[in-house]
């Protein structure tokens, strides 16, 4: 009697042990469709960060591998802006591999994807707010360009004050001329009359 009370007492931490097992393991991540934009997004948000606002997937270095770019926008007492991420995916997660700094922007209305430039083997990330409106006919529109490969972020701004006076500056980091003409042609588009300008420009 008293051994079939210690086999069934056996059996039930047994089953109590693999009950707490189970409980305790992550929910894997699925399978993802890299090139589904919102189940990559709602993935991300689940297993990642929920306040992410951004999700894109592209092959951003040399070798190929696939990476996650995200985005979040921050509005609080203390910061405004918006910040980036290259994420590696693993079984139960998301790694961050590279973070940009806090960047002038809002993704409201905003462009974000990944673009290819011929110079580059790999995708690059691309950002354009698509314009901050000043009043008067004037603007001014933030646009990055996110080098995971190199760590590096290129950065282009410009400002029009009317429609005979538009500045764009591009970053001291942008050597890369095909980097400049992207952000050249991207804005000429739209401001003809634009002019380069060494110094960017700050609007109090």
């Amino acid at each position: 009697m008293s051994l079939n009370k210690n086999i069934n007492y056996s059996v039930f931490l047994t089953i109590l042990y693999l009950f707490v097992s189970c409980s305790d393991k992550k929910e894997k991540i699925p399978q993802i469709d890299f090139e589904n934009k919102t189940q990559v997004l709602e993935t991300v948000k689940k297993f990642y960060n929920k306040d992410v606002d951004i999700a894109v997937s592209g092959l951003f270095d040399e070798a190929g591998k696939q990476y996650i770019l995200t985005g979040d926008e921050i509005n609080n007492s203390e910061e405004w802006g918006i910040k980036f991420a290259f994420l590696e995916k693993s079984e139960n997660g998301f790694e961050p591999k590279f973070e940009t700094d806090l960047l002038e922007g809002s993704f409201s209305e905003s462009l974000v994807d990944k673009i290819k430039i011929p110079s580059f083997d790999y995708d690059l990330g691309y950002y354009n707010s698509q314009g901050y409106f000043l009043g008067s006919g004037g603007g001014e529109v933030f646009a990055y360009i996110l080098d995971y490969q190199n760590k590096q972020v290129y950065y282009a701004h410009l400002v029009a004050e009317s429609e005979s006076s538009v500045s764009l500056f591009i970053s001291d980091n942008t050597k890369n001329k095909e980097i400049i003409n992207f952000f050249k042609f991207a804005f000429k588009k739209d401001y003809q009359s634009l002019v380069l300008v060494k110094d960017d420009i700050v609007i109090e």
